[in-house]
């Protein structure tokens, strides 16, 4: 087992191919999360050296204590991907046996701390299975919307970007549909979830590039809104609430349902040090547009 350090520097472009990105190709090489918080997110190795560890500044972040800050770095040389430890305090496992620097074989399994990735070269037939059991994993079944689950991991790893990335501003929506418990008692929760799933059919025509959607409880949204301002979410969000009010809900039967929903934003300030607070003030925001008159969009700034 050598010990020489290669010269690759990392690089700060690397691409994360996560749930956040539709974008799945199955022809490059990547590593997968098979175990571990970060289930499914696959990095996209053909962009570069990748440096995982529990460090901000990291390409891959993996928040386990057991991982260390720079922990260890997967880079290409001309003979495929190679995998060196970092110094790192619990050391660095590939199919279970202690690494220093040692070349990657297709369907080698890295482990880093408690988290285990699976390495797959290009053309990997596995990739496609992977990238398709992740999207189960990850997507609510009745609206095909990101689930409470995926919402939160992306929140959280998009706080800790706008924490440590200067400019770097970061809003959430938390949408909900107006007296939706009437809808159901009245109609049906056939009708309700017919409604469920075209609302989120025109938030999703609606969504900007770089935007998160998910479904994260029964009637609420979640919207994340990653280098924006609050003004611009707000604006954003108003267009939506005025989208959704225009539309023409229909249930089976062909009867119209009118529809309208509460947005509550909240940005990322520099007092916060935990996105668990920013999703306390999106909800607090809600709940003023609610108890307002519904029908609103409510935020710090109106």
């Amino acid at each position: 087992m050598s010990t020489r350090t290669p010269d690759n520097q990392t690089d700060p472009h690397t691409v994360l191919l996560s749930a956040t990105s539709e974008s799945r190709p199955a022809n490059v090489p990547s590593l997968v999360v098979i175990r571990g918080e970060r289930l499914g997110n696959r990095i996209d190795l053909s962009a570069g050296a990748v440096v995982i560890g529990r460090g901000n500044d990291c390409d891959f972040r993996i928040g386990e204590r057991s991982v260390s800050r720079a922990h260890c770095r997967v880079f290409k040389r001309e003979d495929g991907y190679w995998i060196e430890d970092l110094g790192s305090t619990n050391r660095s496992f590939v199919n279970d046996e202690e690494v220093r620097l040692q070349r990657l074989i297709d369907g080698d399994q890295l482990r880093v701390g408690k988290t285990v990735l699976k390495f797959l070269d290009a053309g990997n037939p596995e990739a496609g299975y992977l990238a398709e059991l992740h999207d189960h994993a990850v997507r609510d079944g009745l609206t095909g919307l990101y689930n409470r689950r995926h919402a939160t991991a992306v929140l959280a790893e998009e706080f800790g970007r706008s924490q440590r990335v200067a400019g770097a501003n970061l809003v959430l929506a938390i949408i909900d549909i107006d007296w939706f418990k009437q809808i159901n008692d009245r109609i049906g929760h056939l009708a309700g979830d017919a409604v469920l799933s075209q609302l989120a059919q025109v938030l999703s025509d609606a969504l900007r590039s770089g935007d998160t959607l998910a479904r994260i409880g029964g009637e609420e949204f979640a919207l994340i809104m990653p280098d924006t301002s609050l003004i611009e979410a707000h604006q954003a969000c108003d267009r939506l609430r005025q989208m959704v009010a225009g539309h023409e809900f229909r249930i089976e039967s062909g009867e119209r349902i009118d529809v309208t929903v509460s947005i509550g934003l909240a940005e990322a300030a520099g007092e916060m040090d935990d996105y668990r607070k920013l999703l306390g003030e999106a909800d607090r925001h809600l709940y003023d547009a609610k108890t307002g008159g519904r029908n609103s969009v409510r935020s710090r700034a109106a």
